[in-house]
């Protein structure tokens, strides 16, 4: 029956809305904190990465999560293809974002860029592992 099985795709998608979007508001309290203690501006294109590393996030956690119920065997190809999605996307917007900024404006960003990515990345690690540890066993 229905009600024996995990809970359904769209349920999911709607249950990893709000941490993401918490886990997003505490990384732009971070960066904002640590731009300050620095004495660097928090400038929009923070604002950008952080939007860019959610949305994203919240795109690839959608599609992936989806394939949990009908195919967990989809769901770990679907989690080894969003985690190289989302390193060669960065990887260019990086570069995009490098080479029209200034130096003095591109070491900052640069450096927060890369440890978004890195917190974003744990994010996602931790949450999808903890989906397929939850998996009844075949």
């Amino acid at each position: 029956t229905r009600r024996s099985m995990a809970p359904v795709p769209e349920a999911r998608s709607r249950s990893f809305t709000l941490p993401l979007l918490l886990f997003t508001g505490i990384c732009a309290g971070a960066t904002w904190l640590a731009l300050y203690v620095l004495d660097k501006p928090f400038m929009k294109f923070h604002v950008g990465i952080l939007l860019y590393f959610g949305s994203i996030t919240f795109l690839l956690h959608y599609w992936q999560e989806r394939a949990v119920v009908n195919d967990p065997k989809g769901f770990v190809h679907r989690f080894m293809t969003g985690l190289v999605v989302k390193m060669f996307l960065s990887l260019i917007l990086l570069v995009v974002l490098i080479f029209f900024l200034t130096q003095e404006q591109a070491i900052p960003i640069a450096i927060a860029f890369a440890f978004l990515y890195l917190a974003f990345l744990a994010f996602s690690t931790i949450r999808l592992s903890g989906i397929l540890r939850k998996l009844p066993k075949p």
